[in-house]
């Protein structure tokens, strides 16, 4: 058997100010891709799994970037062409998977996922069968579907099951090219739209879905189960959440499955509703707590749903408050060059924060010794990607009044504890610690979090969808609108003959 891999991941605030550019993307090439080999990432199960299952595989491209604004037209061109090209010049094959988002907005492409579906499916023909793999947070639509043989998203937020679902992408597609099974793919989209502090699969009410379509699995109702909570700052039609089911030749079968997790979601819909705590009140609950860590959750400045990371308001409280041990991570370029000018053990006056779009509270003024300086590589101890590398570019560790301000050079999303380990700060003998995220922080904070206070704060990962002057997203949809008689998107089909 013989595959072809590759992709491009990318989840798009479209009401984010600073645009994506090419420059914005890390880009591997070729036999690059094997680097991803043994990560807990999509690209590293599909290839563990082929390299596991002795099947050749044929990596061309992958690019990804940092979740942020509306990717610009000639970046998406330049990065679907030579995925497409590449593509194209390693056919023939038996089989395709692309490693995607599923929440990617591009200058003229509201479903860009779609597009590049479409592209690849052009040059391969409408007999090859075709994997993709999803983020939970995608956005699908039935055009990106109609092109896919097989199609499986996450089943965890935090997500720490890439791997493992891409493992699955495979196993179905394999069955599929050795005629084992004829997937049939029905999609349902509720009219929901969730934020992500609503997703978290730990608790209802996803929790509650998951448990409901596991057992569908378990009893050989469904081949496969995708339930994407959407991503809602994604101002396009196909935004919120999709129920996607796969059958062995079995139309009917998957649109009653789908169709009944669907109704199961919207019965559930006043579970998605969020509400957080003023960041004042959080603070003094934080300082006020008996023991630490203490995690503050900075979900207006969530860095894994596009915001800049700069956000200074909890910086702000903690300061007035006079908070002690308090650790906070904020991207600040000049801030940083400040710091390294200092040099270690010198002292830093500058303003801190708040330099992108005014969005997330106001810079801060600080004055502090320089503790640390480094170049911010360090590598994911997971278990959400697991041995993937990541790079903060050059940071600084400041020591204000009592906290440990590091300051960063590029955004990094709080997920992992080897964040704040690699700048010598052990996260367990901290008091409070700031994470902006919505839920992926709990990936490696969770177990040793003593208390954790979803706070209220403004920027691009508000709880407030009304603050969004959103213009695509269908309406009516739940909670923006009182729905009444709630109508669903269906697509029930199959791309192979």
């Amino acid at each position: 058997m013989r595959l072809v891999t590759g992709g491009i991941m990318h989840e798009t605030h479209t009401f984010a100010t600073v645009p994506t550019t090419l420059e914005c993307f890390s880009v591997v090439r070729g036999d690059e891709l094997w680097a991803y080999a043994g990560t807990n990432h999509s690209l590293g199960g599909v290839l563990d799994t082929c390299r596991e299952r002795d099947i050749e595989l044929v990596p061309t491209f992958f690019a990804h970037a940092a979740p942020s604004g509306l990717v610009e037209r000639v970046a998406f061109a330049s990065l679907l062409d030579e995925l497409v090209t590449r593509i194209e010049a390693a056919l023939p094959a038996d089989g395709i998977v692309l490693t995607l988002h599923g929440a990617m907005v591009a200058d003229g492409y509201l479903d860009a996922e779609a597009e590049i579906v479409r592209r690849v499916r052009a040059v391969a023909g409408p007999e090859v069968p075709l994997a993709v793999t999803l983020d939970l947070h995608a956005n699908i639509g039935p055009e990106m579907v109609t092109g896919s043989t097989i199609v499986v998203g996450y089943d965890t937020y935090p997500h720490v099951d890439a791997a493992e679902r891409a493992r699955e992408a495979v196993a179905l597609l394999a069955a599929t090219i050795e005629g084992r099974i004829r997937p049939v793919l029905a999609l349902v989209k509720p009219p929901l739209l969730p934020v992500p502090q609503a997703m978290y699969t730990e608790r209802p009410p996803m929790k509650t879905l998951f448990e409901r379509a596991f057992a569908l699995e378990r009893a050989g109702t469904a081949l496969s189960i995708t339930i994407a909570g959407g991503f809602p700052y994604a101002d396009v039609p196909i935004a919120g959440m999709s129920v996607l089911a796969i059958t062995d030749g079995d139309p009917a079968g998957a649109e009653q499955v789908a169709s009944e997790l669907a109704t199961l979601a919207w019965s559930l819909r006043d579970q998605f509703r969020v509400q957080n705590v003023p960041p004042e009140q959080a603070v003094a609950e934080a300082i006020g707590f008996p023991e630490g860590p203490v995690v503050l959750v900075d979900v207006g400045d969530n860095i894994g749903g596009g915001s800049p990371g700069d956000g200074t308001v909890l910086l702000g409280e903690l300061l007035a408050q006079g908070a002690q041990e308090a650790t906070v991570v904020i991207t600040d370029p000049e801030a940083v060059a400040a710091a390294f000018a200092a040099g270690v053990g010198g002292i830093v006056e500058t303003h801190v924060g708040g330099k992108t779009d005014g969005l997330h509270g106001p810079p801060v003024p600080i004055r502090g010794r320089v503790r640390l300086l480094c170049d911010g590589e360090f590598v994911h101890e997971g278990p959400e990607n697991a041995g993937v590398p990541a790079s903060m570019g050059p940071t600084a560790v400041v020591r204000v009044e009592g906290i440990n301000l590091v300051l960063t050079s590029r955004k990094t999303a709080p997920g992992d504890l080897q964040q704040l380990k690699s700048v010598g700060i052990d996260p367990t003998r901290q008091k409070i610690i700031v994470v902006k995220a919505a839920v992926r922080w709990r990936g490696g904070y969770a177990p040793i979090t003593k208390h954790s206070i979803d706070v209220d704060t403004p920027g691009l990962g508000s709880v407030d969808l009304s603050r969004f002057p959103l213009q695509h997203l269908r309406r009516p949809i739940y909670p923006l609108d009182e729905v009444v008689e709630p109508q669903y998107v269906r697509w029930t089909g199959s791309s192979t003959g």
